[in-house]
């Protein structure tokens, strides 16, 4: 692939810190078949410190890394680092190993990059800047972004395909604008685009294009700040149907699957259909279901913990406007889904962020929330995000309740 045009979120920065999270317990690195060839010729042995029969399995009609006993990649050593990057050099492992946290997506002439929250390194915001890392990008792109790249159409605004991508990309611009302004809270941010979007739906102004488009969108962000200086101080609680559904979603993304749970499915299966009833219930306490989600009472997670920092509003901040400005929300980075109906399901993720780092803090007998509890839970979150499967009709029937909106208001207390 001739070189792209690359385009970096300038807030963000990573860089690898050793955690080794990528390498342990949930993640499976799928093989392409000249992947697995080259490992094969790699000729690992126990004296490696490999077992050769536990590295490949197969999986969904090709081959995936084997799991060590303790869950972790059958190539991780004791000391945290990969065998193949040691031995071989960063070059000879997975693809998929080698992008992670990065992703890219097409845009039009030019490629955005975006990143996994689910590296706790990229969520804490910790490293280098990615602009300072733009070579190495740029060699990952030549080989993961197609070579037809250009030919790729954008997804649709709202249902209606057919829009360029400049003008698909001014709606990326002015989403992006609405939550770069420093004067107000993320949740109120994400309230107001989600009016801006609301009208733009109902206005039939998802074909708009040219310079006017600009104009339009600038005077639907314009007024929607004017409309909302602030959060309502008269916020209605959320309806029951709101609720359970959002705490559905918490759960969807607080669960773990390790590999220990892909080999025994009945157990795992058991103990989330029991979650599932605890949640639906809601009227005790939650279970105990990972580590650092103790069991706490229901009735404390939706008690009010006052305002975020600033620090941790800033922490969100970046998180949805790197979602945005890589447009890993929509199109083929989301389900196909339609930029409008994507946002709305992004937007949901601040409550769920919200319901998961109370819970956090509550198992820690805290009802403050502290910025790592944001990042925690800002990293489950991402972990899932994109790779469940995804219920349309739960942002559609949420949207037309106007409780998305409602949601995002509550949890901003």
């Amino acid at each position: 692939m001739k070189a792209s045009r690359i385009e970096i979120p300038a807030l963000q920065n990573w860089s690898c810190h050793g955690c080794t999270d990528c390498c342990r317990g949930q993640l499976l690195i799928t093989l392409t078949a000249e992947e697995k060839q080259r490992i094969e010729k790699q000729a690992w042995t126990a004296a490696d410190g490999v077992d050769p029969s536990a590295i490949f399995v197969a999986h969904a009609g090709g081959f995936r890394l084997g799991h060590q006993s303790d869950g972790a990649c059958v190539f991780l050593d004791p000391s945290g680092r990969c065998r193949i990057h040691a031995k071989f050099g960063e070059a000879a492992k997975p693809l998929a190993c080698r992008l992670y946290p990065l992703v890219l997506h097409p845009a039009g002439k030019k490629v955005v990059v975006g990143m996994r929250f689910s590296c706790p390194s990229a969520a804490a915001n910790r490293g280098k800047p990615l602009e300072e890392q733009r070579p190495e990008v740029q060699q990952l792109a030549a080989l993961v972004v197609p070579t037809n790249y250009g030919q790729i159409p954008p997804p649709p605004v709202s249902s209606t395909p057919g829009i360029e991508w400049p003008d698909f990309l001014r709606y990326i611009k002015w989403l992006d604008v609405l939550l770069a302004d420093s004067g107000a809270p993320i949740g109120l941010k994400l309230i107001r685009a989600l009016h801006c979007l609301r009208a733009a739906e109902k206005g039939g102004l998802d074909q708009i294009s040219g310079e006017s488009a600009d104009e339009i969108l600038e005077a639907l962000v314009r007024t929607s700040a004017q409309k909302l200086p602030a959060l309502p101080q008269n916020a209605r609680a959320p309806g029951g149907l709101a609720r359970l559904l959002l705490r559905l979603l918490v759960l969807e993304h607080a669960r773990t699957v390790t590999v220990k749970d892909l080999k025994a499915p009945g157990g795992s299966r058991w103990r989330l259909v029991k979650a599932i009833f605890r949640f639906g219930r809601a009227n005790g306490r939650t279970p105990a279901l990972r580590e650092g989600l103790a069991s706490v009472k229901f009735a404390d997670i939706e008690k009010s913990f006052g305002p975020l920092s600033a620090s941790a509003e800033e922490l969100l901040t970046r998180y949805f406007r790197v979602k945005v400005q890589s447009i890993h929300f929509c199109g083929r980075a989301f389900h196909d889904r339609p930029l409008i109906e994507g946002f709305r399901n992004l937007a949901l993720l601040y409550p769920t962020i919200i319901w998961l780092s109370r819970w956090l803090a509550m198992s820690d007998k805290r009802t403050t929330l502290t910025d790592a509890d944001l990042a925690k839970a800002i990293s489950m979150v991402d972990y899932h995000y994109g790779y469940s499967p995804y219920l349309n009709w739960r942002v559609r029937l949420l949207e037309q309740r106007d409780e998305i909106i409602g949601l995002c208001n509550w949890y901003a207390r």
